[in-house]
């Protein structure tokens, strides 16, 4: 019997046992009874243990993050051929944009790169992250992959692709590399993918709050250099905050 059919099973047991309501949010609740089910059927052999070794084969110079959004394993939740998996080690290699995972038990030396089309969402360090698939040749930039999710309103969301860009350097005559921030910004409106690249994108989508958007670009400067995402994520709440106030 395949991992999710003994998931239902146990699932409706569980139920049953503890006369609970069925499973329907990510509560407390939710998060207890998945983890009982996966302790029950046992860690090691449950389906989200699918992939290929992961391996760091770039040497850097400096001790910082490079590749990763953080450079060591976190709790986080994966939803991995439609399962959800709770308090599981994950970090997010940005570079190759994979998902890695550490098994439960193992050294973090150990590292499980999960199948890209496997995984729908997931979730790390208070930061959701979703797959989306490129859907339109207009936006070549769109690509298929890991996008954080920002969710402003039901028709407007914020989505982040994380990328840093690569660079070689050699020094003592052994190549090293060194990795930069590149972030990319793109809003789904109504449905639509739009790239924002500046501040005139942004003002091509919602002329008739040129005047907010010039504004908060003016007080916010000193975030805009220090950290670009939550700039952004700021800017879009300010934005359809701004767009429902002038409707009325």
């Amino acid at each position: 019997m395949k991992n999710y059919q003994k998931k239902i099973v146990f699932l409706i047991l569980f139920e049953l046992l503890l006369n609970i309501h069925p499973i329907q949010s990510q509560t407390s609740n939710d998060v207890k009874t998945y983890n009982w089910f996966d302790t029950t059927v046992g860690r090691d052999n449950l389906d989200i243990n699918n992939g290929t070794p992961h391996t760091n084969p770039y040497r850097t110079l400096r001790n910082d993050i490079h590749l990763y959004l953080v450079d060591k394993y976190e709790i986080g939740k994966a939803v991995y051929e439609n399962q959800a998996y709770y308090d599981v080690k994950l970090k997010y290699d940005i570079y190759r944009d994979i998902l890695v995972l550490n098994p439960a038990g193992g050294s973090e030396n150990i590292g499980i790169s999960l199948i890209q089309n496997k995984v729908s969402s997931f979730s790390i360090q208070d930061k959701n992250f979703i797959k989306r698939e490129r859907t339109s040749e207009d936006i070549p930039e769109f690509t298929t992959g890991y996008y954080e999710e920002s969710k402003v309103a039901p028709e407007l969301v914020l989505y982040i692709k994380h990328h840093k860009d690569m660079q070689k350097t050699i020094s003592d005559n052994s190549i090293y590399y060194v990795f930069k921030e590149n972030n990319s910004y793109f809003i789904d409106l109504k449905g639509k993918i739009y790239l924002i690249k500046s501040k005139g994108d942004l003002v091509k989508l919602f002329p008739e709050q040129k005047k907010q958007i010039n504004g908060f670009y003016l007080l916010n400067r000193e975030l805009r250099k220090s950290d670009l995402d939550q700039f952004m994520k700021n800017l879009m709440k300010y934005t359809f905050n701004s767009l429902s106030i002038s409707s009325k």
